[in-house]
């Protein structure tokens, strides 16, 4: 079994005494990163957050915003005082968010990508690695949709969502902007 830094993807090798196949990846903190951690402590989270080149978003285990870094603000197209205390749904532009139950509580979020990772993650304690997402604008005259890639880790009473891939599909919007809404 390989073992893959959660945050940066280094691979950080083979996990001692483990006979499972190379094929099978375990996920921690390399070095570097942990080195990284360390170094921040006494930082404000702002600047942690800003140190990051992903878009990461800190988010409790309603899916509230609590704080977001430079990165996001530029993928969404937004300033800090748009996202935090928001729903995730709300911040990304759901189009089931805008629903009259609101963000969390329509039927569609159950199958909600971004909502599953951070609950599993805030509950379990266990970090959602590589998980697929669309968001799909919903415009009166247009559907498109964007293809994410997330992962959550668990820090403390917050979970860190981190945007690894952001893939407009084919012939769709190019940004994270505008009505949309996410499922797996």
């Amino acid at each position: 079994m390989r073992r893959v830094c959660a945050w940066c993807r280094t691979d950080m090798g083979r996990a001692e005494g483990n006979k499972l196949p190379d094929s099978e990846i375990s996920h921690g903190i390399c070095p570097a990163c942990v080195d990284n951690f360390a170094f921040q402590q006494g930082v404000s989270l702002e600047q942690f957050l800003d140190s990051l080149a992903m878009p990461v978003f800190v988010v409790d285990g309603d899916v509230i915003v609590k704080a977001v870094n430079k990165a996001g603000c530029a993928a969404l197209g937004k300033r800090p005082g748009e996202m935090l205390e928001r729903l995730g749904g709300n911040v990304f532009e759901c189009a089931h968010a805008r629903l009259p139950e609101g963000c969390g509580r329509t039927i569609h979020c159950s199958g909600c990508a971004i909502r599953r990772a951070v609950t599993k993650t805030f509950i379990t304690g266990e970090p959602q690695c590589d998980i697929p997402a669309t968001l799909t604008r919903n415009d009166a005259d247009d559907r498109s949709a964007v293809a994410l890639v997330i992962t959550t880790v668990k820090h403390g009473d917050a979970v860190l969502l981190r945007v690894d891939r952001i893939e407009p599909q084919p012939g769709q919007i190019s940004s994270l902007s505008g009505g949309l809404s996410c499922s797996r």
